[in-house]
């Protein structure tokens, strides 16, 4: 009994204190409530604009109350008033297209909202190459890129681009490759979230002629071989091409002749015109297709000529089958037995080495041999050499001798030659000349009772040859001069820089006459000077001449704690510039009110001061005020 009173007693304190808690606790709990407010705010770092094509940015939103701040952007509910324009998720927005839209975060049933603009990184469009593009059909596609043009300056190729072609029968255009297909004009477009660019585009024929080896009109015989007709074509930059097989040829009357790769083959009595197509451009053959030729007759029975000498073929007539007799000499094919004595150049017998040949004409299946003597008359002898210059022990090969015929033929005639020394300093034979012993000599080559003179001169052997220097640097159109002193083997000494024999690794570098080095191009090249058995080198660089140095702003005006980038540039003779700012020396008159280095300007207290940028020997100045 007295255990159940205890309990009860137990029972009834447990009891009167859960209801003084009760009680308590939610009126603190109330008035806590009471006295706890937050808002919902912005980070103040959060982006107001994005560019498209640019990485997500992140938005931030802070839950802030009396005792502080919290990041709830992970815990906000994030609403973009259109996501076709700009997404976003816990606070990262991605730009989908140019536009405005409203951002709205919500916490704790507090909501905020910004907008957001999204534009395009680029003012403009533009090509790379520029227009206008000129393409030939037939010839190589053009790749075009697509370039933004940064509102803060500088260009960027662009992806994504959408491309059209106003013109599609003339070229098409797929990811910037621009196809020619026909003669005309289209407009190559570039679009790019409401940017365009348009560039214009001429496509020409790549041949400005088709020629054909034989034109106007030709006489074929039945009974002939058929005849082969080549056709060329001459492309935009005068280059010809072989288009024989690849051209349509077609005739008018294949009854009369038929034609298969400009390949002509009689087929009766007639007329028939020939044309050949190729690129846009035909040309025309007319064939007259007449009887068998029974015979053929010549206006000269033999030919004599001189050597050197021209002379016109013969005129040849036919009698043909049906009686008549015709002029054919616009239709012989003409050969010769052999062409050491005589050959046959622009319609005309050239006779060039005393000798015979059997001149042919041929018209259809018959042939014409005519008798051709050639005699030959010498008017003068010369030498390949004005010269030689040898040491006693040395020798050479002799030059070669050409002997000039009457009528202005050129004859090499140095294994038809006898030579003699004109004194015993040298000796000639087995086509070598030697020099025996110092002095003045020469050798003489005779051919059919004509001379020439060669001069031999004999000299000390040089041991040495050293040039006033071994490397130089010029600049461009610059010419400078260079002195030789050969050593003779007995000690004394010459110059040599006249005589020297110059040879230069790149002509189109550097170029050496006499004793003059001349530069006429950038690069590097090694000009070898030689005499005798002796050469060196000599390395030549050319480079351009610094004109000036152009800086890219002056005048600044700064405010104070702001910087600017300036860059300089470096102008020469060539017309070529280069950015030399990193390597350029930048000093301040003041450095304590302007402070510049590598072209970085820091103004550091009001006042003026003076900027100098020196490169290459040049100098620039531009003046800096640092605003108050």
């Amino acid at each position: 009994m007295e255990r159940m009173k205890r309990m009860s007693k137990r029972s009834t304190f447990l009891l009167a204190l859960l209801m003084f808690v009760f009680a308590a606790w939610p009126a603190g709990l109330i008035r806590a409530e009471e006295k706890t407010t937050s808002t919902v705010q912005w980070d103040s770092q959060n982006p107001t604009t994005v560019n498209l094509g640019g990485s997500p940015a992140q938005l931030k939103v802070w839950s802030v109350t009396q005792t502080g701040k919290t990041d709830v952007t992970e815990r906000a509910e994030w609403i973009s008033g259109d996501s076709s324009i700009l997404k976003v998720e816990k606070g990262l927005i991605t730009p989908v297209s140019k536009g405005q839209i409203k951002i709205v975060a919500t916490y704790d049933q507090k909501t905020v909202s910004t907008t957001i603009t999204v534009k395009s990184p680029y003012s403009k469009l533009q090509f790379n190459p520029t227009g206008p593009l000129n393409l030939t059909i037939g010839g190589e596609s053009k790749q075009l890129t697509a370039q933004g043009v940064l509102s803060g300056g500088g260009t960027e190729n662009v992806s994504g681009v959408e491309w059209t072609s106003t013109n599609e029968a003339v070229a098409t255009v797929e990811n910037g490759l621009v196809r020619p297909l026909a003669k005309g004009v289209t407009y190559i477009k570039a679009t790019k979230d409401g940017l365009n660019a348009q560039l214009i585009v001429y496509v020409r024929s790549s041949s400005q002629a088709l020629v054909l080896s034989a034109s106007g009109s030709k006489s074929v015989y039945l009974g002939s071989s058929p005849i082969q007709v080549t056709a060329t074509d001459v492309n935009l930059t005068g280059g010809k091409t072989d288009v024989t097989n690849t051209a349509e040829w077609t005739s008018s009357n294949s009854l009369v002749a038929t034609v298969e790769q400009g390949k002509i083959t009689p087929m009766v009595v007639g007329n028939s015109t020939i044309t050949a197509s190729y690129h846009g451009l035909s040309k025309t053959l007319k064939i007259n297709v007449l009887p068998t030729v029974e015979k053929l007759v010549s206006s000269k029975a033999s030919l004599t000529l001189e050597t050197g000498s021209k002379t016109s073929l013969p005129s040849i007539s036919a009698y043909l089958v049906n009686g008549a007799k015709k002029a054919v000499q616009s239709d012989v094919k003409w050969s010769l037995s052999s062409e050491s004595a005589v050959k046959i150049a622009n319609g005309k017998l050239v006779a060039v080495n005393p000798g015979s040949a059997t001149l042919t004409a041929t018209v259809g299946a018959l042939k014409l041999d005519i008798p051709v003597t050639v005699q030959y008359k010498v008017l003068k002898l010369t030498a390949s050499e004005k010269k030689y210059v040898l040491v006693a022990g040395q020798e050479t090969s002799i030059p070669t001798v050409k002997a000039h015929m009457a009528g202005g033929g050129v004859l090499d005639v140095t294994n038809q030659v006898s030579w003699v020394a004109t004194t015993a300093a040298v000796t000639v034979g087995n086509g070598k000349v030697k020099a025996v012993s110092g002095g003045n000599s020469g050798i003489k080559a005779m051919y059919m009772n004509k001379y020439v003179k060669v001069p031999v001169i004999v000299e000390g052997a040089i041991s040495t040859l050293t040039p006033s220097f071994s490397k130089a640097e010029m600049n461009l159109k610059g010419s400078k001069s260079i002195k030789v002193v050969g050593n003779y083997t007995d000690g004394k000494k010459v110059t040599l820089s006249s005589k020297v024999k110059w040879t230069t690794s790149n002509a189109s570098v550097v170029v050496v006459k006499g004793s003059s080095i001349k530069a006429v191009g950038i690069g590097t090249a090694t000009i070898t000077g030689t005499y005798q058995d002796k050469s060196f080198n000599v390395e030549i660089k050319v480079t351009p001449k610094l004109l000036k140095l152009v800086l890219s702003n002056k005048n600044l005006k700064l405010p104070k704690g702001s910087s600017q980038v300036l860059s300089v540039s470096a102008v020469y003779d060539s017309g070529a510039t280069a950015n030399v700012t990193n390597s350029a020396v930048w000093t301040s008159s003041k450095p304590s009110i302007v402070q510049v280095t590598a072209g970085q300007v820091k103004a550091l207290d009001s006042g003026s001061s003076s900027i100098k940028v020196v490169y290459g020997g040049k100098k620039v100045t531009t003046s800096a005020k640092v605003l108050k």
